[in-house]
This record gives structure tokens, C-alpha cells and sequence, in this order.
């Protein structure tokens, strides 16, 4: 909700400029056609605060574990309750991964914050790291094959790198330089192999956002692709957010931006440039109206269904439980994380079982907090692990892995109070009496 974000330190002021500014704000949602998000945002808002609402306990159920309050990105160790009691900690490793992936070899493929456009590789559990390639420019994300296949995404080109990854071949170019897919969840591969990218982007075009809801796909390891318009052609004025494959559905989940906020599901795993009809191929709208509470950034999956975290930055945001993509179980995060987006979500196998991670954030205001947590029962309940004043710091999931496995990186921001003279430190999810290396 971008004017929302532009407004949001103006509308916060009391006084009688107030009313012009809302005025400004509702002129420009009218504007970019947001207007029908600014209606369920206010919906959310006060309904939110109704004691019929609140009693029937649809927030999130915290443990009572006590979490770590991070104030230093410097330390070495972090540790908790929940960390400890399950034979844990975050210890700090020698790169600054900004995103990271293992290859089935034990390899570890990523990009670091400095420098941001060179490609590395690590042998040794991320304590040390070999230049591989270096790209022109800033890397905005990777993903990679089930059969090792890397795919980098710089200043709108998507390029293809076989292992070891010594070479990269430009096989896709987007819609703009600022173009890219999010990482986690912005590009998924099918059982067949069929790779999926949605285009995620924030141009602006005079005073609107430019369109760019372009969906690409590829059936040959990623050598040719095609496009779709199709989102762009059902009203979509913006940007696709989140498309992932999903095992348990068997299906394609896909989400778009910016005003409609919508959920579609794709469960023939095919015809990606039609709407679903007679014949229940390609695409199905699962939440028309923005009230319904769309607007999903990530997904993770359990056993019992799949999970999906909301992107309402300054609103109330949400984790989202489906088990049949048609009824949906809703569970607002509480005060004080309920205004911090779930950005990213991401499944790990521990010894004791599978488990859910899950990052918020919010930089809005310093009463907004931001929070890692875990689930290990399906979601039905949330240990919070880290809590951080976003403003101050960031923690982020930094690595993605095609299937669960027990590795898990975190990144540490520590922000300067201009954004400038920002602090990245990583840390990998392990025992706390680890075995030595060899």
C-alpha cells in the first residue's frame, strides 16, 4: 500500500493539517485505483478493535517462551528459551549472504551485501567463500533447479548458470532494469520440471505504477520462455508477489499487487494464459475482493495444509491456513507485530519434526516491532524467537532450499539512522555443541 507509506509519519501528527493530508492521500488512491484497499484497510481497522472480534481468539497464540530482543548485530551467539531448550543457537558465520542456496553436493551458491553483484560459492559451511562470477550489476535474487541449476536475477535479466556455475547466459529479459522475482517465492518448478517466474517491480509511470504483472514460464530447463499477460488483462494495475508450486494442493498458488491484492490457484498445472472454464484449466480465482484478505508475500507448507503470510505494511497483517484452497483459516498477528508484513516464510526439518520460520517487518515506527518466530505444530501455535525494533535492525531469512533441510541462515541488519552505514551480520541455525569440523 505505497501511499499509504508516504502519508503514514503525516497522518500520525495531530493537528489541522490532518485533514488535508487525508484528503492528498484519498485523491491519490483514487488516483492508482486503490481505492478499494484503502475501504479494507479501514474495514480491518475497526473491526479489529470490536469485542465480538477480539473474544473470538482469531490472533495468533504465542508461547510463553521469552524471546531475544536484539540491540547489537555484533555479538557472536544468539540464544533464547525456545533456542536452548531444543538444544540450539544462532552462531555467526564468516559471510554476509544476502540470499544463499545448497546444492545436493553440500555446496552453499549465494550473493553477499559487499560486494552486491558477485556471485560465490562456500565448501565449508559458509566460514569461508570462493568468487565464482561477477555480474555488472547488483544480484536481486536466485533460485535454483532441482537438478542444480542456478538462476540469477540482475537489473532485469534473468540468467542461466549449469554447475559449477562458472558461466552465466542471459535467458530472459524482463519488463524493466528495476524487475525482478522475489526471493523464496517469486519462481517455482513443477513436477515436470516447467519453470514459473512472476515479475515483481515498484516503476512508476507520471503518476501511476506501470504495469508490470508479466508471467513467464519455460519448459525446456530454462532455456526459452514464454510470456503471459493474462493478470495484466484481469485488471491486475501493478506487480505478481508470490507463485509457488504447492505438493500438498498440487497445484500453483500465485498472488498479485497492488490495489486488487488477489489469490489464484492453478490446479491443472497448466494453461498459464486462461482463465479456468469448462474444461477447469488455468487459472482460478480463489479471493476476488480485496477484503477477503489477499495480498500474500510468502508461503510455507506442513503437513496438514499450506501457510501464507500477508503484505499489509502499516495495516493489519495476517497468516493464512488452507488446507483445500476454500476455506481459509484467518489468525491476525497481536499487537505490537500486527502492522509488520510476513515477508518471507520457510519450512525446516529438525530432529524432533518439521517446523515453519517466519520473518516480519516493519521500519514505520519504533512502537511497531518486527519478529523471527517458528512453529512446530503446523501453525496452530508460534514460539516467538527474535523480536527487534525495526527501525533499529532487520532480521531476515536469508537462505531457500528446494526441499526442507536443516539448515537455516538468518541475516542482521543494523541500521544506520539515515539508512546509511548499515552493520550485516549471518548466522546459521545449529547446535549448541556442534561437532568440529574436520
Amino acid at each position: 500500500m505505497d501511499g499509504f507509506l508516504t502519508y503514514f509519519t503525516r497522518l500520525k501528527i495531530p493537528g489541522p493539517d490532518v485533514v488535508r493530508h487525508i484528503r492528498r492521500f484519498w485523491l491519490a488512491s483514487r488516483r492508482v485505483g486503490n481505492v478499494g484497499e484503502v475501504l479494507s484497510f479501514i474495514m480491518r481497522e475497526v473491526t479489529q478493535r470490536l469485542y465480538p472480534y477480539q473474544v473470538r481468539n482469531r490472533s495468533i497464540r504465542f508461547t510463553d517462551h521469552t524471546c531475544l530482543s536484539i540491540t547489537s548485530a555484533t555479538v557472536d551467539v544468539l540464544t533464547s528459551t525456545f533456542l536452548t531448550e531444543n538444544g540450539l543457537c544462532f552462531r555467526a558465520v564468516g559471510i554476509d549472504w544476502k540470499f544463499c542456496l545448497p546444492t545436493s553436493d553440500g555446496l552453499w551458491w549465494g550473493s553477499r551485501y559487499t560486494p552486491p553483484n558477485a556471485l560465490y560459492r562456500s565448501d565449508d559451511q559458509s566460514q569461508s567463500a570462493v568468487l565464482m562470477y561477477e555480474f555488472s550489476h547488483p544480484i536481486t535474487s536466485l533460485f535454483i533447479s532441482r537438478h542444480n541449476v542456478l538462476f540469477v536475477c540482475s537489473n532485469g535479466i534473468v540468467y542461466k548458470g549449469d554447475q559449477p556455475g562458472i558461466f552465466f547466459k542471459p535467458v530472459l529479459q524482463l519488463s524493466s532494469p528495476m524487475s525482478y522475482f522475489l526471493f523464496n517465492n517469486g519462481m517455482t518448478e513443477l513436477p515436470d520440471g516447467t519453470l514459473i517466474i512472476g515479475e515483481y517491480s515498484s516503476d512508476q509511470q507520471g503518476q501511476s505504477w506501470q504495469n508490470l504483472a508479466y508471467l513467464y514460464y519455460s519448459t525446456d530447463g530454462g532455456r526459452s520462455w514464454e510470456i503471459s499477460d493474462f493478470f495484466i488483462r484481469q485488471g491486475v494495475n501493478k506487480r505478481i508477489y508470490l507463485v509457488k508450486y504447492s505438493s500438498f494442493l498440487k497445484a500453483v498458488l500465485l498472488t498479485d499487487g497492488d490495489h486488487k491484492k488477489q489469490l489464484w490457484m492453478n490446479p491443472a498445472l497448466g494453461d498459464f494464459k486462461a482463465k479456468t472454464g469448462y474444461q477447469k484449466t488455468g487459472w482460478c480465482l480463489l479471493t476476488p475482493y480485496h477484503h477477503q484478505m489477499g495480498g500474500y508475500r510468502s508461503m510455507a507448507e506442513t503437513g496438514e495444509g499450506v501457510l501464507l503470510g500477508s503484505d499489509y505494511p502499516g495495516g493489519t497483517n495476517f497468516i493464512v491456513k488452507t488446507a483445500d484452497g476454500k476455506r481459509f483459516e484467518k489468525l491476525v498477528l497481536p499487537d505490537p507485530y500486527r502492522r509488520s508484513p510476513v515477508i518471507n516464510m520457510m519450512g525446516r526439518q529438525s530432529a524432533g519434526g518439521p517446523e515453519i520460520w517466519a520473518a516480519s517487518y516493519s521500519c514505520l515506527s519504533d512502537k511497531t516491532r518486527s519478529l523471527l518466530m517458528c512453529t512446530q505444530d503446523e501453525g496452530k501455535s508460534w514460539v516467538r524467537v527474535i523480536d527487534v525494533d525495526g527501525t533499529k535492525h532487520e532480521v531476515r531469512l536469508v537462505s531457500s532450499s528446494p526441499d526442507p533441510s536443516q539448515d537455516l541462515y538468518i541475516g542482521v541488519t543494523e541500521l544506520g539512522r539515515d539508512g546509511s552505514n548499515q552493520q550485516h551480520r549471518v548466522y546459521k541455525l545449529e547446535s549448541i555443541n556442534p561437532h568440529p569440523q574436520r
